[in-house]
Order: structure tokens, then sequence, then C-alpha cells
């Protein structure tokens, strides 16, 4: 049977410090609780700007800050679902002089909860996260630039350019110094270097004995790089050191704006570009690589969370014939438009560029080149999305601490 109870604000307790959170966030107190209910199931919060949080009895439990629930120096949880009983239930709750909120269970532990943690990690409807920007030519021509210099001293400015690069999939430094080391510098402040079998950081050049087109001045038709993989790598930055030579323009384009176009306008070529699945294979002396999936990912909502097109390292398909048909027609359908301008951004690189991009988003390619009348020289490395999010996280919270402290 379920108990109910309403708590309001006791003064017979001063604290002033609130307890510890299971993570390494910075969690603002910016609404105040005005009431307590509970159940034998679940807390609910009614908050100072009139909304209401529920928080499960099991999710409360697991999410304990005690020393013997949490590790106190890893925040990580340090027990298992299957040790706390399926009967679990809560038992009372009360609001502390603190803030904090004391919460009882059934198994005779009592804890306090963090009042900004409990709000920011409730529900209050769909989960949605901040939307992406998605553009073609015309609306988006050149990519997001922000001063090169200002970024590596000013950490906000650092934090605008992580941004841009996870809503846009592309985003510029311009003006940088020429500096053997810097990239992988400025790479390493978001993550490790993800190595490949071009090695830990490539230089595009000319080869006499290419492995890859990018090793050559002919135009190169857009694509992501590494699909051969079991998950490509995320990110890709192009460092240009020096650039004298005529052509050879970057050419961005988003293949989620394509995709998303093509889910409107054409949906049974999305269906396959969803469901039907590519092989696909690199062309080296020394390694040999596969990596297969369809070449647009969606998640459990439908929703696009990365694209797996390369048209000159593709395989030839073991499918149907009836599969092989649909599944040709919509990638010639994607291809048509990834090859368009009207989804094409295109710019000249200049010295003291460095071009970050969504490496499972943003295909890219270039204009041929011609490499009699200059030189062009582009260091390049790869790194990888989580490690992005992590860093705007971690600069979003150590803002957030400043702000507080």
């Amino acid at each position: 049977m379920s108990v109910y109870v309403v708590c309001r604000r006791k003064e017979d307790r001063t604290m002033t410090a609130l307890p510890i959170t299971p993570d390494f966030d910075v969690w603002p107190v910016d609404h105040q609780v005005q009431s307590l209910d509970v159940s034998s199931e679940a807390l609910t919060i009614t908050w100072s700007d009139g909304r209401k949080s529920a928080h499960h009895a099991l999710l409360l439990r697991e999410n304990s800050p005690d020393p013997v629930t949490t590790h106190p120096k890893a925040r990580e949880m340090a027990i298992g679902p299957e040790e706390l009983a399926e009967d679990l239930c809560l038992t009372g709750a009360e609001l502390r002089a603190s803030g904090a909120i004391s919460v009882t269970f059934s198994d005779g532990l009592t804890s306090e909860y963090h009042p900004g943690w409990l709000r920011g990690t409730a529900w209050f409807g769909d989960d949605t996260p901040e939307p992406l920007v998605l553009w073609t030519a015309a609306e988006q021509p050149e990519p997001p630039t922000f001063n090169g210099p200002a970024a590596l001293d000013d950490p906000a400015v650092f934090l605008d350019w992580l941004e841009a690069l996870h809503v846009y999939g592309v985003a510029r430094l311009r003006g940088l110094p020429q500096q053997d080391g810097l990239l992988e510098q400025i790479v390493t402040r978001i993550g490790p270097v993800r190595e490949s079998n071009f090695g830990r950081q490539y230089v595009l050049e000319i080869k006499d004995d290419p492995d890859s087109q990018a090793y050559t001045s002919g135009a190169l038709l857009q694509h992501i790089d590494l699909p051969t993989r079991e998950l490509p790598f995320g990110l890709q930055f192009l460092y240009m050191r020096e650039n004298t030579t005529t052509g050879g323009e970057g050419l961005y384009v988003d293949a989620y704006r394509v995709a998303e176009d093509m889910r409107t306008a054409q949906p049974e070529h999305f269906h396959s570009l969803i469901t039907d699945v590519w092989e696909y294979n690199n062309r080296a002396k020394t390694s040999d690589y596969r990596g297969r999936g369809p070449v647009v990912e969606t998640d459990a909502t439908g929703a696009i969370t990365g694209v797996r097109y390369n048209t000159f390292l593709r395989a030839p398909m073991k499918a149907p014939l009836e599969v092989q048909a649909r599944a040709y027609k919509a990638y010639r359908a994607f291809s048509e438009r990834a090859q368009s301008p009207e989804y094409q951004m295109k710019f000249r690189y200049e010295a003291g560029d460095l071009l970050a991009f969504d490496n499972r988003r943003a295909l890219h390619g270039r204009a041929g080149y011609d490499a009699k009348g200059g030189a062009r020289f582009i260091e390049g490395i790869y790194a990888d999305r989580d490690d992005l999010h992590s860093r705007i996280r971690t600069l979003k919270r150590q803002f957030r601490a400043d702000s507080v402290s």
C-alpha cells in the first residue's frame, strides 16, 4: 500500500554544504523546492516555477551519494542492481534547511540528495537534444569561422568553435601561426588522436605510388574517410601550412541535409539508404580493411546519427538482385545530390586555416589543382566525436563552477 506524505521545509537542522552528486558535474540550484510528495514508488517534487518531477525509488537508491553505493572518489556506482531488494520502496522524505532532500528507504538507508542534481536529471517531457543546423550551399556558403589565436588563448572562444563544429558539422579556425606540432596540440585539447593506417598524423601531398586518391592532384568526389572501419572515425582536422596552388578548393556537403531532403522527396530511396547494407574496402597493398553498414545510420527514434558514404571504396554488393537494383538506384540518387552545387560549400584553403569537420556527417572533397603552379602542404589528424562532446560538457562545467565560486 502506498504511503502519501506532503513534506514542507523544516528549519530544525542547520546545514550549509549540499551533498555530493554521483558525478563530477556542477549543478546550480536555480529553482527551489516547494513541496515533496512521497509514495512507495516515487518521490515527486514541486519546484518554485510550478513544474513537477518524479523520481523512481530505484533510481534514487542506486544513485545514493553514500560511500557504499557511490564510490566517494571515482563517483561511480559501487553496487549492482541485484544487490537491491526487488520490492524496495520509499518510506519518507524531508526538505533540509540546506536545500538538500533527505530520503529514507525500506532497506533502512537514509540519503540526502542535491536539489540541483535532482532538477537537472529529472524528466519533464520529451528529452530532445539541441537541434543541429542542417545546411545547403546557399544557407552556409562558408564554414563557421573563428579567430585561431583567440581560440587558443580564450577557453570561451575555443568552446564556441567546438559547439559550431558539433552543430554545423564543420568549423574553421583562421590565422593560426605556422608551427610544427600545433595541429596535434590543438586536437589533444579536445581528446586523444585516433591513429589509422595513414599514421598518427598524415600529410596531404602528391605521392608517386599513392594508396589513396587524396595523394594526387586530381579532383576528389565528396566522401567520408575510413568507411572501411567497423566505426569510421568521427572527426577530421586539416591544418593548412601552405597553399599557393591554383584550384584545389575544399568541397563540403551536409550529408544529414541531403538525407533529410531525400526522406521527404524520395522516401523509397531513403528507405534503401537506411536499410540496405554496403561493404567498403580500402585498396592498399599492405592493409585490407573492410566495413559494412547502410549509407545513412539512424537511431531508435529515426533521427540520423551518421553516414557511411564513399563512392570509390565500395565493394561489390552481395545481395539478391532486387536488393541490388533498389540499392544502386538509391545510392545514385544520394550521389547526385552530393555532387550538386546546391549542396556544396566551396571555399579556398588559406595558410593558417584549421578546418575541423564531422567525418560521419560532412562529406568532403576537393577540386583538382595545378601541382606545378605552387606549393600545397596540409597536415591531417583524426579524432572522435565522443571526445568533442565530452570536451564541450567539461568546458561548460568549468564555466558553471567559475560562475558559482
